[in-house]
């Protein structure tokens, strides 16, 4: 049982991991580069896809129409829409497949979820050949507000279709907002989901699972945020942990402070990428945290400021997917998925180095 999840980050030497933005520093997604139909395109969750005896490395986007053309900030409800890498591994070019209305796997189609399927975040069981899609439903309250509940969706065939997943319904229909769910399968114990967006908590909690299908909701802080901080104002979930090659987890946060003003009404917001180290025996336990960011907003298509770049949040860099470099035999080598300004898809690559036991993380673009 999760008695304490607050705990205290020691010391610890020796690792560097460092991330640059690739693909020549360009989206990988955009509406404006004809790659997509959709003029929103963010928050991507990895999705390792194996039919016909075939593996490709593929993409759950969250995808986003304006709902008003004269509102640049004005937009209809998320879908959910696969796509598929093209081409050999290339870190300067990463092509992919025309993101489109046939390619959405979720949609809304309820009460339950009238608002929008938002914010994929996606854990494969090689052992049972099962995806656990994590996402959020938005639907309208009694108050003429929203409500947002973090939903779970499974398959056991093939990912690139709708009819492929069954959907779970709520993971905590109690609560009237839960978000962003990373979830970490391990083989002997219970498996993790760190979730959260510091909505109910000034921080990201932890829930239990057995079967990977029911959580027990446990309203401790486990990573708070901090004060004066890059991360002061809210720490939301990345993407599920990995495994480093000393046993230890890698785990990607997102985080928010105030105090950059853009040109988005009423906006101050800037995002930036953190991490922290778990421990392999017991991952609940913090073995150390970022001091800096690994990824803040630099980029133009990060900024959102600029002639011609889409800016739908601006100055926002999130990270939701991740995977293992392509080719690479390091368990210290990595691809991730960036959201730029809510607007468009771009890829970054984290290189860990380990010296001893203490860890370094360091960003850079190239």
């Amino acid at each position: 049982m999760l008695a304490l999840l607050l705990f205290l980050v020691p010391f610890v030497s020796g690792l560097t991991i460092q991330g640059r933005v690739v693909n020549n520093q360009q989206p990988a997604i955009s509406y404006l580069t004809g790659t997509s139909q959709f003029q929103y395109n963010y928050n991507a969750a990895y999705l390792p896809i194996f039919v016909n005896g075939r593996a490709m490395d593929g993409l759950l986007v969250r995808v986003q129409d304006l709902s008003n053309s004269s509102d640049p900030y004005s937009v209809g409800p998320s879908k959910i829409a696969v796509t598929v890498r093209q081409g050999p591994f290339n870190p300067n070019h990463f092509s992919y497949s025309m993101v489109t209305q046939s390619h959405v796997i979720l949609q809304p189609s309820s009460p339950e979820d009238s608002e929008g399927i938002e914010d994929p975040r996606l854990a494969y069981d090689e052992k049972t050949n099962t995806y656990y899609l994590m996402y959020t439903a938005v639907a309208k309250n009694s108050e003429g507000g929203v409500n947002a509940y973090l939903s779970l969706a499974t398959c056991h065939s093939d990912p690139t279709r709708a009819e492929s997943w069954t959907r779970r319904g709520y993971l905590f229909p109690d609560l009237k907002w839960s978000k962003s769910g990373a979830l970490l399968i391990r083989d002997q114990g219970p498996s993790f989901l760190f979730y959260g967006d510091s909505s109910l908590v000034p921080g990201i909690q932890v829930a239990t699972t057995n079967d990977l299908l029911h959580y027990t909701y446990n309203s401790s802080v486990w990573l708070p945020v901090r004060p004066s901080s890059w991360d002061s104002l809210l720490v939301e979930a990345g993407p599920m942990p990995l495994p480093l090659s000393d046993g230890n987890y890698l785990f990607l946060y997102n985080s928010a402070r105030k105090g950059f003003p853009s040109p988005k009404p009423n906006w101050d917001v800037q995002y930036n990428v953190g991490w922290v180290i778990l421990d392999h025996n017991n991952p609940i336990v913090i073995l150390q945290r970022s001091e800096s960011p690994l990824f803040s907003p630099s980029l133009q298509w990060e900024t959102g400021v600029g002639a011609s770049v889409l800016g739908l949040t601006p100055n926002v860099v999130f990270l939701e997917g991740w995977q293992r470099y392509p080719g690479s035999d390091s368990n210290d080598h990595f691809i991730a998925y960036l959201g730029g300004a809510d607007s468009v898809v771009g890829v970054a690559e984290i290189i860990v180095k380990i010296d001893g036991n203490k860890y370094f993380v360091d960003a850079k673009y190239h």
